[in-house]
């Protein structure tokens, strides 16, 4: 508290004086006055029976008269007062100062210490505060002995002594700008005072340090991360307090000139450490990544201020102090937003929020001097203790609540039945509809890369976590098993992974038998499903599209085709484009620079078609060196033709590969949609007889197709329908190739040859017309045709040629088409059935390129014709680019 000197008050009066008196009385007056430096002091008496005296409440204070001062004396007992000069410590300085005069009016000596706090809260301040700083340079008596220094590190003393009926004046050099609250206390009073603050801070230290030993310890046994957020914001408030009581640097061996930067550092400190466990207990970081962003950004910035209290304590503890009212603002409004939503954590955490903010507010009126007192400032560090006291109850009581009885330390049979289930690759899974609470076993939450418990949660949170196609599905089958009072769960949906991705998995589960509807409680299984999701989706790709270069295949391509047309008779605003395009002269490429360099040749064309479609459009391939194009995007003639154009060009660009040009063309057929009448088999086939036209007229052509085309001859066409013809009147023969066992020079059997005796062509060859029949369905019909012949002649040779050992069988070729067709394995199933061929007589030889297109959709179809009784070859090796690995995978005999 300050005290006016009255000299600037005197001078203007005196000046007022002598604009009516004489200039020269009223200057002798006052050169008089100030050459004294201040008007007399009246003497404070000390009475013997009063414990402490507020000297700074009738002390004056001086300011900015340079490295000395001179001052009156207090009147002493004869009346007359005197003069005394003081010099401040450090010449050249120009401290403040506090003049006071004591008196004893007693018959005996009185001793008394005079005290000034180096750090108090009250007033501290809040912008820029007042941390802890010397408070007393030197004090300088009138007469006798300087006062004696006592060595404190939490207050400057100085001891001081009266004679009776003595008056001395004192002048009180201030070590700093800031005033300073000056006492004379008793030294017995002011001693037990210390002690009855020490025993306090001793209690309170005391439950604070167990608090943090317990929160560290726990952990061990609950891996929570609420724990460790719980125990750092203890710690925190366990350092300030020992920086606030006077121990952390005697606890350190630290000096205590610096106790400024260790409370600026543990304040900064235990701000962050409110953050940090506001976010771990609320789990932010599983909310909106700007969200996580924002409380990231708030987090770094208060542990930076730990390190900005080394540089500027007092920068650093106004940025703390300022936090701790946003922290308790906006925690507040989210704990409330939460609770509101019924979240568990934010409900058990309203109390303590509540208790916060009081104290907040409480500290904000004490930093600022409106509150004093010596209760104040205890009840002001008793309330943080009881803060995290009740901090750490929330916690603890949240981490243990929802643990189950039969999880002890004691594994009985239903502990045991949950390890089994866990290793068996599952999890165990319940929801109890009273709570809207889900609860599953922590192999989910390791396999999803998530903390334990954070999938133990309220049905909205544990939403958060599921796929948003997914969300409304696994919703409604909560709502009906509900609804019906129980029943089986089964569905498969998928989970959000810690990287992002996603993750299937397949919960089966029933309603456990209970009296009350009302307590509803499922509880199953939950399967991580991911891999077979991904074996059926890969498994369902390769089967519709081309293994070389990922492109559909006929069947996909077909299959698109239906829904364009059948778009096209039902809008009017639809009208598909087909473009047909045929490598000219693709199979003299293959035999000149080999099958290696032919598949790179299929690729780069595949891709440099790929570069000519529109979302809406598909680029198919439907044989070894023919590509289809679906158009549905383009509608204008022109502008079809030039899209045509294009690809003629592109695919004639030279193709380097190996260190040689390549040039391939193509005859490319354009047939669009017509009549409403018309079929996709229809429109295909209007495009490759538009393509064949090309063909004729010569190489690198583009014929759009017209309806008297179909009159032209065409040999394809014909041998079509020549051969669907000889399959309905079995015109067909099939010959038998003899096989040698070359070491015993022994008959073992034959292999099936189909040939067709073409009543206008003479003998066919298979080259001539098996390829006409892979593009159409005829290789189907085919395929059966010589699988009945042969497993007929095979069954009339056992009988009519009977061996006990080393029984003939006869070999039949199987194409694509025929191999991945689903009823292939009931068919020779009832080859061998009907013919009663032993088991093992009938082989069938797949080539190596075939199996090579679906490897695992080969695999799976070669185990069932094994286990129909069919034997396996495997044909034509090396021209598939298999390895030895995939060899020993298929099932080959």
């Amino acid at each position: 508290m300050r005290s006016l000197s009255g000299v600037g008050a005197f001078e203007r009066e005196l000046r007022r004086i002598g604009r009516q008196w004489a200039p020269a009385l009223v200057l002798l007056v006052f050169a008089a006055l100030t050459s004294h430096g201040a008007l007399a002091l009246t003497a404070t008496p000390v009475p013997a029976d009063q414990d402490r005296i507020e000297i700074s409440a009738f002390g004056e204070l001086f300011e900015g008269r340079g490295d000395s001062l001179q001052v009156e004396t207090a009147p002493g007992a004869d009346g007359v007062p005197g003069r005394m000069s003081v010099r401040a410590t450090t010449a050249g300085t120009s401290p403040s100062w506090v003049v006071f005069a004591l008196s004893n009016p007693s018959d005996k000596p009185i001793e008394r210490w005079i005290t000034a706090e180096r750090y108090s809260a009250v007033g501290s301040g809040v912008i820029w505060p007042d941390l802890d700083s010397r408070r007393i340079e030197a004090v300088t008596p009138s007469l006798g002995f300087l006062p004696e220094r006592i060595k404190s590190d939490r207050a400057d003393l100085f001891r001081i002594t009266l004679d009776p009926g003595q008056t001395i004046t004192y002048v009180a050099e201030l070590a700093n700008d800031r005033a300073a609250r000056i006492y004379l206390w008793k030294p017995l009073e002011y001693e037990v005072k210390a002690r009855d603050r020490q025993l306090l801070n001793g209690i309170l230290l005391g439950i604070t340090g167990l608090l943090a030993i317990f929160l560290t310890a726990v952990f061990a046994a609950n891996h929570k991360a609420i724990f460790p957020s719980a125990a750092l914001l203890t710690w925190c408030v366990l350092g300030s307090l020992c920086v606030d009581f006077g121990f952390f640097h005697k606890l350190f061996q630290l000096l205590p000139e610096n106790n400024a930067i260790y409370r600026a550092a543990t304040e900064s400190a235990m701000a962050a450490s409110f953050v940090i466990f506001l976010h771990t207990f609320l789990r932010i970081g599983s909310w909106h990544g700007f969200i996580r962003m924002l409380a990231g950004v708030w987090m770094v910035a208060q542990l930076s201020l730990v390190a900005v209290a080394i540089i500027d304590p007092r920068l650093a503890a106004t940025f703390a102090r300022l936090s701790f009212l946003a922290i308790g603002v906006l925690g507040g409004l989210v704990i409330m937003f939460l609770a509101l939503r019924g979240q568990d954590r934010a409900m058990a955490l309203v109390p303590t929020w509540l208790l916060l903010l009081v104290w907040v507010f409480a500290a904000g009126v004490l930093l600022t001097g409106r509150l004093a007192g010596d209760i104040a400032v205890s009840g002001l560090v008793a309330g943080l203790v009881l803060l995290v006291v009740l901090i750490g109850f929330t916690v603890t009581q949240f981490a243990f609540r929802s643990l189950d009885p039969q999880y002890g330390s004691t594994p009985d049979e239903l502990q045991l039945r949950s390890d089994a289930i866990e290793s068996a690759g599952a999890a165990t899974w319940e929801w109890r509809a009273r709570r809207d609470e889900v609860k599953i076993s922590t192999v989910i939450e390791a396999a999803l890369g998530l903390n334990p418990g954070e999938l133990s949660c309220k049905v909205a949170d544990f939403l958060k976590h599921m796929h948003s196609a997914d969300k409304e599905r696994f919703k409604l089958l909560l709502w009906s098993t509900q609804e019906r009072g129980g029943g089986v769960m089964r569905l498969e949906f998928r989970m959000r992974h810690s990287d992002n991705s996603y993750r299937w998995f397949e919960l089966d589960a029933a309603s456990v038998p209970s009296a009350d509807r009302h307590s509803l409680r499922c509880v199953g299984l939950m399967r991580d499903v991911t891999d077979q999701k991904r074996s059926q989706e890969r498994l369902m790709h390769d089967a519709v599209h081309d293994s070389l270069t990922g492109l559909p295949n006929r069947a996909l391509f077909f299959d698109r085709l239906a829904i364009a047309v059948k778009r096209a008779g039902a809008e009017t605003q639809i009208h598909p484009t087909l473009i047909f395009i045929d490598l000219d002269k693709f199979k003299s490429v293959n035999s000149s620079f080999g099958l290696i360099v032919g598949d790179s040749l299929l690729i780069t064309i595949a891709r440099r078609l790929q570069r000519h479609l529109s979302d809406f459009d598909t680029l198919a391939r439907v044989g070894g060196d023919q590509f289809a194009l679906l158009l549905l995007s383009e509608q204008d003639p022109r502008e079809l033709a030039m899209l045509a154009e294009r690809v003629r060009r592109s695919l004639r660009s030279p193709i380097k590969i190996a260190g040689q040009d390549i040039v391939l063309t193509a005859s490319i057929g354009i047939a669009a949609f017509g009549a409403n009448g018309m079929t996709p088999e229809d429109l295909l086939k209007d495009a490759e007889i538009a393509m064949y036209r090309a063909k004729r007229g010569g190489a690198d052509r583009i014929e759009i197709f017209k309806p008297e085309m179909r009159a032209d001859r065409d040999d394809r066409v014909a041998i079509e329908s020549d051969l669907r013809r000889a399959l309905e009147k079995r015109q067909l023969r099939v010959l038998y190739q003899p096989i040698i066992y070359l070491p015993t020079e022994e008959l073992a059997g034959f292999e099936a040859l189909v040939r067709w005796e073409h009543p206008k062509l003479g003998m066919l060859n298979p080259a001539e017309f098996i390829p006409v029949a892979e593009q159409s369905d005829l290789i189907v019909k085919l395929g059966s045709y010589v699988l009945t012949e042969a497993a007929a002649q095979v069954a009339r040779w056992h009988k009519e040629l009977p061996r006990t050992e080393n029984q003939l069988f006869v070999s039949v070729n199987v194409s694509s088409r025929q191999l991945f067709r689903q009823d292939l394995v009931q068919e020779i199933r009832h080859f061998l059935g009907r013919n009663l061929v032993p088991a093992g007589s009938l082989r069938l030889e797949v080539t190596e390129s075939l199996v090579m297109e679906n490897p695992e959709q080969a695999i799976e179809i070669l185990e069932l014709l094994r286990g129909a009784g069919a034997l396996l070859s495997l044909d034509d090796f090396g021209t598939g680019y298999s390895s030895l690995a995939y060899l020993q995978r298929f099932p080959f005999d």
